[in-house]
């Protein structure tokens, strides 16, 4: 604390005809100490800065995927990005509301680059590998690929859209294409995720067809080293929706 220095000052006091003199004794404040005062109070009252939104989201998705770490929830995050769960709160909202920003962050920066040299067939191929790949990526976000967070895929759609478009067809049926792929691509691969902890022995249910087809898309990721050769059902799915894709459009040529 610096000193303080006074100064004498007199005071004249007039109550009508009379006049009285007072000395008083007034405290002055250095300019230093006003600066000291200053500094402190903004110290106090200033609130801590926030953690930025890149780094939590960074930070969010290598911990939701970290095996045998469980669920993410807010206090494991907060503890990892070193603040208070009331910090992560005000920067990104409730549980819900962290999870469907890492989908939208995600999806966006994952979303493919098309050759425009594809037809829109091969480009259909091409955009369906590499949101079944994305999710693989990613599985334990992906998992929270429902209803309500599908608008995450949008961003990533676009580049299918757009070669639809560029292939004659209408907006609104690339539209409703895109909007049938995503629900049917989302499916089998988080159906494929569920069926990679199950094996079977094929050679013993040869007489069950049903039961060695299911066994056949169960075991078909164990037999790709690195993940990326989808099980036959995928290729196949994609190929009859493909198919009545086409046959739709040769339907709408020949009305029109």
């Amino acid at each position: 604390m610096f000193p303080l220095s006074k100064q004498q000052h007199v005071v004249r006091l007039c109550v009508g005809k009379h006049c009285f003199f007072k000395t008083s004794s007034i405290t002055m404040h250095t300019s230093r100490d006003v600066t000291e005062s200053i500094d402190r109070s903004y110290k106090v009252d200033m609130p801590r800065p926030l953690v930025d939104t890149e780094t939590i989201i960074t930070v969010a998705l290598e911990a939701m995927e970290e095996p045998s770490a469980g669920p993410l929830t807010a206090r494991r995050l907060a503890t990892t990005l070193k603040c208070s769960t009331r910090t992560l709160y005000q920067q990104m909202g409730k549980q819900e509301e962290l999870i469907s920003a890492l989908l939208n962050h995600y999806f966006v920066k994952t979303a493919p680059e098309l050759d425009s040299t594809l037809s829109w067939k091969d480009a259909i191929g091409a955009w369906a590998s590499a949101l079944r790949l994305a999710i693989l990526e990613r599985p334990n976000l992906s998992r929270h690929l429902s209803t309500d967070n599908r608008p995450a895929l949008i961003e990533f759609t676009r580049p299918l859209l757009a070669a639809l478009i560029a292939s004659e067809f209408s907006e609104a049926v690339a539209v409703e294409v895109c909007r049938s792929l995503v629900h049917v691509i989302v499916s089998l691969t988080l159906g494929e995720l569920e069926t990679q902890a199950h094996r079977y022995d094929e050679t013993a249910i040869e007489g069950d067809h049903l039961a060695r087809l299911l066994s056949i898309d169960a075991n078909a990721y164990e037999r790709s080293p690195d993940g990326k050769t989808p099980p036959p059902v995928f290729m196949q799915s994609i190929q009859w929706l493909i198919g009545g894709i086409e046959l739709q459009q040769q339907i709408q040529v020949a009305r029109t």
